[in-house]
């Protein structure tokens, strides 16, 4: 479970930009279709949502493992929850180790 230590919004150009800072671990539902293999429980420490002036919002979020948790839906609930929207993972290519992009 993740708990929001810590949050800031300011305005950056024309864009909303809320950091979250957060303790805790997400519980990945293990359905990830790039056979990931770490562990079951990832730690997050920090969820940054901005949203454009169309209203688009993207969705950053550092975490303790490799991109192949990419796709795992107990991933995107965990921080669904943290931003208080469903969210989904943006494409392949945009996935990193240690840090995963989002979008609402």
């Amino acid at each position: 479970m993740l708990t929001i230590t810590n949050k800031n919004t300011y305005t950056d150009d024309t864009d909303t930009v809320t950091d979250y800072s957060v303790t805790g671990t997400v519980e990945l539902a293990g359905d990830s279709i790039w056979n990931y293999t770490g562990p079951s429980t990832v730690e997050v420490t920090d969820v940054t949502v901005r949203t454009d002036e169309d209203g688009y919002v993207y969705v950053g979020v550092t975490h303790n493992t490799d991109w192949r948790i990419y796709t795992d839906t107990g991933f995107e609930s965990a921080i669904s929850a943290v931003v208080g929207q469903p969210v989904t993972f943006t494409e392949q290519g945009m996935q990193d180790d240690e840090y995963a992009t989002l979008e609402a």
